[in-house]
């Protein structure tokens, strides 16, 4: 080896050294001008390894996280961590960010109650829904706020809508070679609502969804509007509709 490349090799691992002794306000800096909502107190550790005992996003608490960076993913010029919270909503990641602006979530897990998730999207809140969910996130990459991949799998638990019980559901996200990330979903059970659907986003941001409802009667006051709007089938009512991804992003 030439004696340059040790040159570079051993300033290389000087800056990994410095990186790594960065006290955790350094990092936080670089978080808030990404993230302006979020707030995190009481920070302890360096970016290397610690965490922040209190989070707050957009003025709601969220609890408390911990992380642990991968040093040596720096001298590929991207920010690698494990991190985990705990709180009203538990969760665990890997979480990758790169100089493109691009931000990668693998090896992800999420629980919580959709009361408290509703908090963070006020828009939810107005469906009044309560229920456990749980997900099992393999793969997600955002690039200037575009889902560019999402592989996964999604469990609801007790769903309710106001005093309507809708049931428990399953979900798989996946996304396919054309880049068209779709959402399968399916009731699960006899006790609420009898349905299955899937949610597509193309690359040209259009969204389409495909719901068809086996007993429309479970939703009660709401049955007669759902047929006025959908197909009757042998099998159901179908609903389907197709839009411009940019103009649902303006209600969430």
């Amino acid at each position: 080896m030439r004696p340059a490349h040790f040159v570079v090799i051993a300033i290389a691992a000087y800056l990994l050294f410095l990186v790594t002794r960065f006290p955790a306000n350094f990092a936080y800096v670089f978080v808030h001008d990404k993230l302006p909502g979020l707030t995190l107190g009481e920070l302890e550790g360096t970016v290397w390894q610690g965490g922040a005992r209190s989070v707050v996003y957009n003025g709601v608490y969220a609890g408390s996280l911990q992380w642990n960076t991968y040093p040596l993913r720096f001298l590929l010029a991207e920010w690698n961590s494990a991190i985990q919270l705990q709180g009203p909503i538990e969760s665990s990641a890997d979480l990758g960010y790169s100089l493109t602006d691009t931000l990668s979530i693998t090896n992800a897990s999420v629980t919580a109650r959709l009361s408290d998730l509703s908090r963070f999207l006020p828009q939810l809140s107005i469906m009044a829904l309560e229920g456990r969910v749980s997900a099992e996130i393999e793969s997600l990459v955002l690039q200037e706020e575009s889902l560019l991949d999402i592989r996964g799998t999604m469990k609801i638990d007790n769903l309710f809508a106001g005093a309507l019980q809708l049931g428990d559901f399953t979900a798989e996200m996946s996304t396919d070679d054309e880049g068209t990330r779709k959402l399968l979903f399916a009731s699960v059970g006899s006790d609420g609502l009898d349905v299955a659907g899937q949610l597509f986003l193309t690359q040209q941001e259009q969204i389409t969804l495909d719901l068809l409802v086996r007993n429309p009667e479970h939703l009660r006051d709401l049955a007669g509007l759902f047929r006025r709007f959908s197909s009757e089938q042998p099998d159901g009512n179908r609903f389907r509709w197709t839009g411009e991804y940019g103009d649902l992003k303006k209600y969430l």
